[in-house]
């Protein structure tokens, strides 16, 4: 009886032995983009290892759903390893730029500061930004050579890919999939909340909703399991962190989704389990004698993370983009260019869009008005800066500070002059009401 309760159970020492000495090994899509993400070559080396070892020994499976998602992905991955140095660059050669841009504000402002004695510091960031040039060289020297990735991967893929499912087979699916998500049941349904993957995708003789591809996959697992001669366990490596695969205690991953285990029981009699990828890496040294050691398996944890960390950035930005007030933008914007937006973002019938129902054109237009905001906002906060400059030296200076320091990513940016521009309006309404409140001992932030 306790088997209908095997997703909350788990399994014990003993089983999980059979499991690895059983199971089918599964590769999710993340982990094979991932694998252009590595900025060492002895990561790459020791995954790709084990995956091919499995392979020769016929424990190596990709899902279609899997491979065709990896085909639509990899090429917009490919370059990301040399994109990170290139950021790095930039940000830390700004320094130079950042450290000019105060010392003459302050000789602008405060004519008796002998700045030049503070050039030794631009001059020492200068010297350093030489020796910065050939230490990013040398580092993508190092890098992992994409196009050698993508061949390793294509054989990696090539002859334990599954077939495709027909397009009745994915209609079943999705109708499927609109009843389990109404209910959250997983897989898959966190994704009903991401507006870019309400799109569909055609591929050769079938066409399929983004949003029901992790089911997909699901089923195409299960009918692996149930479909061999010999029926064989699954065990699925994926980077996914989402709660439609995972059991978690606030952000901290637990296990397997218990609903998961469960079903994969109901429907072919045999265990599932899933792993990320030092955790795979880990059991693969004790159970399958992997020929890692245990520094490459601290690298491969280093790296991935690393990606980790740098995807949970991009999310991020994403939400706060999300936030973004467009009415506050489409303020600097003229009639016309509002006339524009809005044209952008109704339907011919007149019906206004709204997020969820076309995030891409609706995001294509907020770019386009914040493209067009973003100079007037900058020379609108520039005239105020100067004005509270009038007003009081010190807030004048600081906001002039503030200003030299925004980011330079535009979405980001657009953000951010949004709230100083916000926060200098408070500032000057409050010295332009008490235009004594300095003299008199007020309050103010610094």
């Amino acid at each position: 009886m306790l088997e209908q309760f095997r997703g909350f159970i788990g399994y014990t020492d003993e089983e999980f032995k059979v499991l690895w000495e059983k199971a089918i090994i599964v590769v999710d899509t993340n982990i094979l983009i991932n694998f252009y993400k590595y900025t060492s070559k002895e990561s790459t080396r020791s995954l790709l290892k084990i995956l091919k070892k499995l392979k020769e020994t016929n424990r190596l499976w990709i899902p279609h759903q899997v491979a065709l998602e990896y085909f639509f992905n990899y090429e917009a991955n490919m370059s990301l390893q040399k994109e990170g140095y290139a950021l790095l660059s930039k940000e830390l050669i700004k320094l130079k730029d950042e450290a000019t841009k105060v010392l003459s504000t302050v000789k602008s402002k405060h004519p008796y500061i002998m700045t030049e004695k503070f050039h030794f510091f631009v001059d020492s960031i200068e010297q350093s930004n030489e020796r910065l040039q050939e230490q990013l060289e040398e580092e993508i020297s190092q890098l992992p050579d994409s196009n050698a990735i993508q061949q390793e991967i294509i054989k990696l893929l090539d002859g334990i890919t599954g077939d495709s499912y027909s397009q009745d087979r994915i209609n079943e699916i999705e109708k499927e999939g609109k009843d389990r998500y109404q209910h959250d049941v997983p897989p898959g349904f966190k994704d009903k909340e991401d507006k870019d993957k309400q799109g569909f995708r055609t591929y050769g003789q079938f066409r399929y909703q983004q949003l029901y591809g992790d089911l997909i996959v699901w089923n195409q697992i299960i009918d692996k399991a149930k479909n061999e001669e010999n029926p064989t366990p699954i065990i699925l490596i994926t980077e996914d962190r989402k709660e439609d695969w995972w059991d978690k205690d606030g952000q901290k991953i637990k296990r397997p989704h218990p609903h998961l285990i469960q079903e994969f029981l109901n429907k072919t009699q045999q265990k599932f389990y899933m792993y990320r990828t030092e955790n795979f890496v880990r059991n693969a040294m004790v159970y399958l004698g992997a020929d890692v050691t245990e520094e490459q398996l601290r690298e491969v944890k280093t790296e991935v993370e690393n990606i980790r960390m740098v995807d949970e950035l991009k999310i991020t930005k994403v939400n706060i983009l999300k936030g973004i007030n467009m009415e506050s933008i489409l303020g600097y914007l003229n009639e016309s260019e509002r006339e524009a937006f809005q044209e952008m973002v109704t339907y011919p019938d007149g019906f206004r869009f709204d997020l969820t129902a076309d995030f891409n054109n609706v995001h294509k237009a907020s770019k386009w008005a914040k493209d067009i905001a973003l100079p007037r906002m900058e020379m609108w906060l520039q005239n105020q800066i100067a004005h509270l400059m009038s007003l009081d030296e010190d807030y004048g200076l600081q906001a002039q500070l503030l200003f030299n320091s925004l980011p330079e990513d535009p979405d980001v940016r657009v953000i951010s002059l949004l709230n100083q521009i916000e926060s200098i309006h408070k500032t000057i309404e409050y010295f332009s009401l008490f235009p004594y409140a300095k003299t008199m001992g007020g309050v103010k932030e610094k």
